[in-house]
């Protein structure tokens, strides 16, 4: 059972995260679970409408992607007999999804998102292109501000989708970023680390134009990397 203080200091990061996400102009709501979160995107994805995602550890633990291949014109990157032009038109196919899916790197309590990524199908899609985008994100993607959520990609997030990946790169060697020091100003993930670095391009979301096309559901548990 979680320490009954820190499960309040926990609601009041949430809180102070999900009031801020509001007024940058997403819609943003907590579930307790993976089930929960599972649930309420049931509610929100109709039968049948055309949906896409980026690649998510944590929709995959929510059984979000499974939930999508069975309801829905899933856009499936994950389907391993796909050829290489396959999984590309799959991916070029997700700009025009009626709802977008993925998860965070990390959400920063002033209510932004941060994402670095490699091919940056996903950052490019969150971006612009589809109607509707769905981020899931367990608790411990939240960190203070965007210092901290550069620090959560080297010292995390990047290592373990490394690992993961398994093509030899340097932090999945080393399990920490070859460039783990960073300017307090300097906001970029750099890749420092080779021609196949998955730290290509970040994505800072702020304030939206359209209001409510973001939808951020963190969820109280530890979910992903």
């Amino acid at each position: 059972m979680k320490d009954p203080n820190k499960a309040k200091t926990e609601r009041m990061m949430v809180k102070r995260t999900l009031k801020n996400l509001e007024l940058n102009r997403m819609a943003a709501c907590y579930v307790e679970t993976k089930e929960d979160a599972l649930k309420l995107v049931r509610q929100i994805i109709p039968d049948g409408v055309k949906t896409a995602s980026g690649g998510s550890q944590t929709l995959v633990q929510c059984g979000i992607i499974d939930f999508l291949k069975e309801h829905t014109k899933y856009f499936d990157r994950y389907d391993k007999t796909l050829s290489p032009e396959g999984r590309k038109q799959n991916e070029r196919e997700a700009y025009f999804a009626d709802f977008y899916l993925t998860s965070a790197n990390a959400l920063t309590e002033h209510g932004e998102i941060y994402q670095v990524d490699g091919a940056s199908n996903r950052i490019s899609a969150l971006a612009y292109g589809p109607d509707k985008v769905i981020i899931v994100a367990g608790i411990n993607k939240i960190v203070p501000n965007l210092r901290a959520a550069v620090e959560r990609v080297k010292r995390h997030a990047a290592p373990a989708n490394a690992i993961r990946l398994a093509s030899g790169r340097f932090c999945e060697n080393t399990g920490v970023c070859i460039s783990p020091c960073f300017d307090e100003n300097d906001l970029m993930c750099h890749a420092d680390c080779g021609d196949d670095t998955i730290c290509c391009n970040t994505l800072i979301m702020k304030k939206q134009r359209i209001k409510d096309r973001i939808t951020v559901i963190i969820v109280g548990e530890e979910l992903g990397y």
